[in-house]
């Protein structure tokens, strides 16, 4: 299966700054996948712009919302097109494989885990240079204490303890927890039992290497060194037998090379305004892109 892929393009009507007529689109291209922020605002000029871009396309099309371009926008984009859908919250069928889409509802995306809320897990306690380190660190252990938790090995009071959370923030810590497992929930019953599942998610897993917060210096207090994917979508592909997740929001391109022996995914994240051409076929383990973007 070969696959037009873009995220982040953040079209803007006013602005020159992309080039639309420029896409090339292969004759062999099966589907597009859209990871989010086709555009930057959601008004009736963006709405239009948006528009155009998918006209260009005669292949099935999915269209994932992102945080600047949330449900209901992309109900709005599709309409009457009858190669296109909103892909959040929809499950296709293709020969080779299974695709989820999952996007936004909302433009404000909030840490479902702020780790700024919890001493033990912030990485700006330890020095500027060592920031990346411990973010790392924390995420990890993040990762494993909610993994045990999903999996029914450990309870919310296991994992607060394991991460060391101190007594008085354990109820803001089981709020968050609470957050997780019903994203968990949701991404399960939605995947269900398929084979070889391609997820396309505006969100990129947690604990990945392009899932840093975007923000540099001093804005959102200096968080570039945070891990800010989905956990609960970290934990699907963990969980369920997910070939690959292709996503967007951090601005930054990312390529994990999936195991096969070891059921790891291939994670794709082509960075800002990302354009690719991507093969996937599990039945031969092939995962392979070609970046498109010229911009």
């Amino acid at each position: 299966m070969r696959v037009l892929v873009c995220n982040d393009l953040h079209l803007k009507p006013a602005a020159s700054d992309y080039d639309i007529d420029a896409v090339v689109i292969p004759d062999s291209v099966d589907a597009v996948f859209i990871a989010g922020d086709l555009t930057h605002r959601n008004g009736e000029d963006d709405i239009a712009l948006a528009r155009r871009f998918i006209d260009q396309f005669n292949v099935d099309l999915l269209y994932v919302p992102g945080n600047h371009d949330h449900a209901p926008m992309p109900e709005r984009v599709v309409d009457n097109f009858e190669h296109a859908t909103n892909g959040h919250n929809v499950v296709r069928e293709y020969e080779s494989c299974s695709v989820v889409g999952w996007g936004c509802e909302q433009r404000s995306l909030n840490d479902v885990l702020d780790q700024a809320a919890f001493p033990i897990l912030d990485p700006r306690t330890a020095s500027r240079g060592a920031r990346r380190y411990q973010a790392d660190q924390s995420a990890q252990a993040i990762e494993t204490a909610l993994y045990d938790l999903v999996t029914d090995q450990a309870t919310v009071y296991d994992a607060a303890e394991d991460l060391g959370i101190a007594d008085e923030n354990i109820p803001a810590f089981r709020q968050s927890i609470q957050t997780v497992q019903e994203t968990y929930t949701h991404l399960s019953d939605l995947v269900g039992d398929r084979s070889n599942v391609v997820i396309v998610s505006h969100l990129s897993p947690f604990n990945t290497s392009f899932d840093r917060h975007h923000s540099k210096g001093a804005r959102k207090e200096d968080r570039e060194a945070f891990h800010t994917g989905s956990i609960a979508l970290k934990l699907i592909t963990k969980t369920h037998d997910v070939y690959a997740t292709i996503s967007g929001h951090s601005h930054a391109f990312g390529y994990g090379t999936g195991d096969s022996e070891t059921g790891s995914p291939h994670m794709l994240n082509l960075g800002y305004r990302g354009l690719g051409i991507v093969d996937i076929s599990p039945t031969t383990n092939e995962f392979s892109f070609v970046d498109r973007n010229t911009n």
